[in-house]
């Protein structure tokens, strides 16, 4: 019987955290509510909050579309 691999998914809830804390920073600095952010990106209200909390393992794309959306560049979200 062959043996099935399982994935393993890179999770650092820390740098989840910092990288929501940066979309909260520059999101509440611009005067744009989560709701409209969420809009803009053509996202859903709760997938954002998520993301704001560190809560969920998000893809690059998700990145690219807040930063986007904030007119700053993605590594402005990154942590250091």
């Amino acid at each position: 019987m062959k043996k099935v691999a399982h994935k393993e998914y890179y999770i650092n809830k820390e740098k989840l955290i910092l990288i929501g804390n940066n979309i909260r920073i520059f999101r509440k600095n611009k005067k744009i509510s989560i709701e409209n952010l969420a809009n803009s990106c053509n996202m859903d209200y709760s997938q954002l909050c998520r993301m704001e909390l560190g809560q969920v393992n998000f893809s690059i794309s998700y990145l690219f579309r807040v930063a986007e959306s904030l007119n700053i560049s993605p590594k402005d979200l990154l942590p250091d």
